[in-house]
């Protein structure tokens, strides 16, 4: 336990995963000045190009549900708009679920598009979500205990050799996240027509629509 013998082992054993590279530039925010100490190199990344995303309207005769879960102060929202296959807004939803993870609160809406869809008589859906750990659960399997009832009741309301779910960016995803920021807002559940649905709403449905893009990463 010797000053000197503790100081050289610890500059020999980050050397020794330096050299591994199992470092990365994050382990070392805020060290950067000693970093060169340790004869470690720090090359800041470059950040990723900024892509251009887009929302697909989905084929004739189906419909895309895009859903979205929120959670803020420890209180569950989540909201959803369906949309024909020439991109016009057939019935768009919010709900407040309480006290739930932001993975409950993900299913929870996909769970509520869907039976929305179901009970306005239609078939043959898409949903689309910005959450990759949503649709790996739907699809593959897996996630926490007190998600599994949802999980089943989409999987027995889904025929996932009809039906489609896939991953869309936040930026592509934004009706749905404003429906779902409106649920925790109001704290209740309630459908919009296409009719009464608001003007923020339809302005993004239209960009949606028209096929303009969202640009993700600046």
């Amino acid at each position: 336990m010797e000053p000197r013998r503790i100081i050289w082992r610890v500059y020999h054993t980050i050397s020794l995963l330096h050299t591994g590279r199992l470092f990365r530039h994050i382990h070392w925010r805020g060290d950067m000045d000693i970093a060169p100490l340790f004869g470690v190199t720090i090359t800041t990344p470059s950040p990723p190009p900024p892509i251009l995303v887009f929302w697909r309207t989905p084929p004739v005769g189906s419909y895309k549900i895009n859903t979205d879960g929120c959670v803020k102060d420890g209180f569950a929202s989540g909201g959803g708009i369906i949309r024909d296959s020439s991109g016009q807004c057939i019935r768009a939803f919010f709900s407040f679920y309480g006290d739930c993870t932001i993975l409950e609160a993900e299913l929870r809406a996909i769970l509520d598009g869907i039976i929305l869809a179901q009970r306005l008589g239609l078939s043959v859906l898409w949903v689309e979500s910005d959450s990759t750990l949503v649709i790996h659960c739907i699809t593959k399997g897996g996630g926490p205990w007190h998600i599994q009832a949802t999980l089943r009741h989409i999987r027995h309301l889904l025929a996932l050799d009809r039906d489609t779910i896939t991953h869309i960016f936040r930026e592509g995803n934004q009706v749905a996240d404003l429906l779902a920021s409106e649920g925790w807002d109001r704290r209740c559940y309630y459908e919009y027509s296409s009719q009464d649905l608001p003007r923020r709403h339809r302005s993004l449905v239209q960009i949606d629509r028209f096929g303009l893009p969202t640009v993700r990463g600046l």
